[in-house]
């Protein structure tokens, strides 16, 4: 009897285990293109929007740009299941050329890195 109860109660440690709720993380869109601008213009933002899917609340965990001309700001508080919120991307657009830059996003969602893609041109 002690066997079957022990048994059991681990038995139902795992289904608890395997039911814990996961963040997933949904962008309206993953690229964005500034289009032209001048040489020393003021900076541009744009921001990406996204959603948590999951049943856990998603925390942005860190970002990483490609540049320093590239400024990113995430929500710093964790974003309930079905919930909307926003990574703001800014850009100073200092140096001429055509610009491709990533920014990667980290969240709480193990094996899965989210990039987002800003284009454009800087005359």
């Amino acid at each position: 009897m002690i066997i079957l109860t022990i048994l059991l109660l681990t038995f139902l440690g795992v289904i608890k285990a395997n039911n814990k709720g996961k963040a997933e993380i949904r962008f309206e869109q993953s690229s964005h293109n500034f289009g032209t601008m001048n040489q020393g213009d003021a900076e541009v933002t744009f921001a990406f929007e996204f959603t948590n899917e999951g049943s856990a609340p998603l925390l942005i965990t860190r970002t990483l740009t490609t540049c320093r001309c590239v400024k990113v700001v995430s929500p710093k508080r964790p974003i309930k299941a079905g919930q909307k919120g926003t990574i703001e991307v800014t850009f100073d657009p200092k140096d001429k050329g055509v610009f491709n830059k990533t920014i990667e996003v980290h969240a709480n969602i193990p094996g899965k890195t989210i990039t987002l893609l800003i284009s454009g041109e800087v005359k």
